[in-house]
């Protein structure tokens, strides 16, 4: 029988011990490191549906219409607060929309500040109703003006 002896049996015993060590070390410390990864992102996107349309504010004798869909951002306890306080902020939302006129969102910027207003009326809601602000952001994802 040829004999091609690579290792000795102690030198293989030795590497083996070192491969086991490593082993049951990895296995030791990935769990500390899955510990420390980031927190995953949870935060939705919800769209209050149906858009809203309002009167605008007119001096003119025509009537003019705005359309708005709006989309909130926030966890999934905001998007279910929002869900469940539905009916109260869609009436300060329509409320903040129908004192507009056509003049106060016909720029991108006036747009912005009427955003930014809407936003606050919402979170206000939620923190009179919650106790705490709850969403993220608020988004006009379609804006018409007839």
């Amino acid at each position: 029988m040829l004999n091609f002896p690579l290792f000795s049996t102690t030198t293989a015993f030795k590497y083996c011990t070192q491969l086991l060590l490593v082993l049951i070390s990895f296995t030791l410390i990935s769990p500390l490191y899955a510990e420390e990864e980031e927190e995953v992102d949870d935060t939705k996107y919800y769209e209050l549906s149906p858009p809203f349309v309002v009167n605008l504010q007119t001096s003119e004798r025509r009537m003019r219409f705005l359309q708005v869909r709006l989309q909130v951002l926030g966890n999934p306890a905001a998007i279910e607060a929002v869900q469940t306080h539905n009916a109260p902020l869609r009436d300060v939302i329509i409320t903040a929309l129908s004192a507009q006129n056509r003049e106060s969102v016909n720029t991108p910027k006036k747009k912005k500040a009427l955003q930014n207003e809407v936003q606050a009326a919402v979170e206000k809601v939620l923190k009179e109703l919650t106790g705490k602000k709850q969403i993220e952001g608020l988004y006009f994802t379609n804006f018409v003006i007839q």
